[in-house]
């Protein structure tokens, strides 16, 4: 049944999938209610007609490497670390959260750049994470890249409230993009050790990692469909400026939809986001409007058009300045439990 929607999704034109729409959407109302909920952290300031998040300590990110990096992957080369607050020692991380404390906000997404096996160096920053949470009350969560048990057990030990990782769903990705000779299994087997140490597991879809072009995202889906998830959230590649995927054109508003189909159909217990990293303007307009025709449950920094889309359809609007990760939790306490 999986590989028959994911065949559908992926394989049929466009302009033939609208059947396969309405199922979706159904399949959201039913199993969680008519309501879509709206991300907007302040790291990025969001000021509309219909919400505002401009405190950039409410949620911001962190990077444990400062901007250090690795892999250099050809998508990002540390760019995105650029935008992150440093924190490289266990000690500035403390101080970074009690900053975020005092100025209002509620928690942070620690990330940074990966070393060369594909993981985030995060194992000496979890006693200093494990304090924030418990002393200062902030959420944490966490981007890890590829896990070993060792980090897993510990990100367990401090009940972390969700971990992220992108899952990579092509050989030809890994070892072109992120400069890995690994197999896609080394995701899977990630998952697996998360879900053994009963971690929220967030895994990230990103559409068109490939050179703008779907490589891989099929295969995601097939290894996501195979785990017990909090939540999964397709995001799309957004060309970086100074990066050797500068000049690459992203995934059209209709491709990125279809893994969004393609998820929601594959995966009908299990919360679908869309996140926070996708082109903006009209494209992402566009993205948001036929997300929701998808079924998706929650949107990072909707566009207007997705908002007034969502009204139209009568959907409960309920924003958060969360990071979207958080949705699995949301869901759960407005409609107890998934």
């Amino acid at each position: 049944m999986i590989n028959e929607s994911l065949n559908r999704c992926f394989e049929l034109p466009f302009d033939e999938l609208y059947p396969l729409f309405d199922d979706a959407y159904r399949i959201s109302r039913v199993r969680f209610s008519d309501q879509i909920f709206f991300y907007a952290p302040g790291f990025i300031h969001y000021d509309t007609p219909f919400y505002r998040a401009v405190n950039k300590w409410r949620f911001p990110s962190v990077s444990v490497t400062g901007t250090g990096c690795q892999l250099q992957c050809e998508h990002c080369k540390g760019k995105l670390l650029e935008t992150m607050i440093p924190a490289t020692t266990p000690e500035m991380l403390r101080e970074v959260c009690t900053r975020i404390m005092d100025k209002g906000g509620k928690g942070l997404l620690v990330s940074g750049g990966a070393t060369s096996d594909g993981g985030v160096p995060l194992q000496k920053f979890v006693p200093a994470m494990g304090w924030a949470k418990e002393e200062l009350g902030l959420d944490i969560v966490v981007h890890t890249g590829l896990v070993e048990p060792v980090l897993a057990e510990a990100l367990a030990d401090i009940n972390i409230d969700a971990v992220m990782l992108d899952i990579i769903g092509s050989e030809k990705t890994i070892s072109r993009i992120y400069h890995m000779d690994l197999t896609v299994e080394a995701y899977d087997q990630s998952l697996y050790i998360l879900e053994e140490h009963d971690i929220p597991i967030v895994p990230h879809v990103v559409v068109g990692l490939h050179y703008g072009r779907l490589e891989g995202e099929r295969r995601a889906l097939e290894i996501l469909s195979g785990h017990n998830l909090a939540a999964v959230v397709v995001v799309a590649f957004m060309p970086l400026e100074g990066t050797p995927m500068d000049d690459i054109t992203p995934s059209s508003p209709e491709e990125i939809t279809r893994v969004v189909l393609a998820s929601r159909l594959a995966m009908p217990e299990i919360p679908i986001i869309l996140g926070c990293a996708r082109p903006r303007g009209e494209h992402k307009a566009r993205t948001d409007v036929l997300a929701i025709k998808a079924g998706v449950n929650g949107i990072a920094y909707p566009s207007e058009k997705g908002y007034n889309h969502a009204r139209e359809r009568g959907l409960g609007i309920r924003f958060s300045d969360e990071c979207c990760s958080l949705l699995f939790r949301d869901i759960m306490a407005s409609i107890g439990g998934h």
